[in-house]
């Protein structure tokens, strides 16, 4: 029990400092070139990197407060975390108000003069920032300007673990201002994206796994007690899994994701053979079922884990990544398979089968029990009635019962049945009639 609390303990640490790091360096060689590659270009973003912003529904820019939650929707994403502010933004709205001032009658909003903004020299790359329509520009009518996208720039955060928080305040400001259906875009959002999910996913997996696991143990093991140490005992080994590879420095990750599934369906096999023979056993009690069980497939599980493990040692010679991942959870699969089908199954098996069998003996015998006083009571019931005796409580009545002739009414004492008179007087009528006969 002690080594089990410090097992859960242990697992449950490493389970807690486990992060979810997606890398592209992880799918490379140890030696490739990709390692450098990736290091400098991440060096170099570090300091820049651009974000899209796409407004799917400007509505009516004519209207001032329109226009206004445009510029104000600007503003948030260029002070929001880890930007670089507004010097690095590329947005044609600000421009096209600049080339009002300075060509234009005045300084209010019109579509008309949009066409020439977007063909003159100086503003003409701007023309692929938005979807134009040059007739309903022409006419100033709103549908001149159907959708566009502005670029603002953030910094200091290169990690996909680490921009999980900028990408979180990105989504606020978009939810924000919903009716302008904003949708912020980076290159690196799909996997900060994986990222956030990997956690639910890997979890969900895992239970989806557990339960399909103990469906189809029971097609084959249709015993409750033996299905559900069989499936506690998968938990504990998928716990102990997740914990140990944390204190061996694998992240969780996709390939983590994968190692840890097949590793679900490899403890299987440890865990259904040992309930499978207990369950198939013809001993009557728990210990001689888990003898002969043990008899039958402890040492070919002993020989599945030792030739899985040594059969990975080749993988030590190309140490990518990968192979380290798979090895590690081989190797603690195996470890902790092997300790729970040959220690902790059997242990839970044998105490609540016996714990069962011993409620069912009780129950038994406490049944057998209230057969017998009932049946003695019977008897008793029976013998008092013959006596003409009934016991009603604590207290005894005597039980009338009508005379069949003459002489039942003859009692063997007379003082029963001879009137006490006086002397001198004549004797009672039946104690005449009897003296007659």
């Amino acid at each position: 029990m002690l080594v089990l609390v410090i097992y859960y303990y242990v697992s449950l640490l490493g389970i807690l400092k486990m992060e979810a790091k997606i890398s592209v360096e992880k799918m490379a060689l140890p030696d490739s070139y990709l390692h450098n590659f990736q290091f400098i270009l991440e060096k170099a973003l570090q300091s820049m990197q651009p974000i899209t912003i796409f407004v799917m529904n400007p509505g009516d820019l004519r209207d001032p407060d329109r226009l206004n939650g445009i510029k104000s929707l600007v503003s948030e994403y260029e002070h929001s975390l880890h930007s670089y502010g507004n010097k690095s933004t590329l947005f044609w709205l600000q421009q096209y108000n600049e080339f009002l001032s300075f060509y234009g009658e005045s300084d209010e909003f019109t579509y008309a003069e949009v066409p020439a903004f977007f063909k003159s020299a100086t503003y003409f790359f701007f023309n692929t920032f938005v979807r134009m329509n040059e007739t309903a520009c022409y006419n100033n009518q709103p549908e001149c300007i159907t959708s566009f996208f502005f670029i603002t720039n953030f910094h200091g955060v290169i990690k996909y673990e680490k921009m999980i928080p900028v990408v979180v305040e990105w989504r606020r400001i978009a939810a924000k201002y919903s009716d302008y259906g904003v949708y912020p875009y980076s290159e690196h959002s799909p996997f900060v994206d994986q990222t956030i999910a990997i956690k639910g996913t890997i979890l969900l997996s895992v239970i989806a796994a557990l339960c399909c696991s103990a469906t189809a143990c029971f097609i084959f093991i249709p015993n409750l007690i033996s299905i559900g140490c069989m499936v506690f005992s998968i938990f504990s080994i998928s716990f102990g899994i997740f914990g140990l590879l944390s204190h061996m420095g694998v992240d969780l990750d996709p390939i983590t994701m994968a190692a840890l599934l097949m590793a679900i369906g490899f403890s299987v096999d440890f865990t259904t053979h040992i309930s499978y023979h207990y369950y198939r056993t013809t001993a009557k009690d728990s210990r001689g079922r888990l003898e002969e069980a043990l008899k039958i497939i402890g040492w070919p599980i002993l020989q599945v884990a030792i030739s899985t493990t040594v059969a990975l040692f080749p993988l030590l010679l190309k140490q990518s990544y990968l192979a380290m991942v798979f090895m590690k959870t081989i190797i603690i699969t195996s470890t902790l398979g092997v300790f729970h089908s040959l220690i902790v199954l059997p242990a839970l098996l044998t105490f609540i089968n016996s714990y069962v069998q011993g409620s069912s003996e009780e129950k038994e015998s406490y049944y057998r029990l209230r057969k017998v006083i009932n049946k003695i009571k019977n008897e008793l019931k029976k013998t008092q009635y013959k006596n003409g005796i009934t016991q009603i409580g604590d207290d005894k009545k005597e039980t009338k019962i009508a005379p069949f002739s003459k002489l039942d009414i003859i009692s063997a004492t007379p003082e029963a049945y001879v009137h006490k008179i006086e002397l001198g007087r004549a004797l009672s009528s039946s104690m005449s009639t009897c003296d007659k006969e």
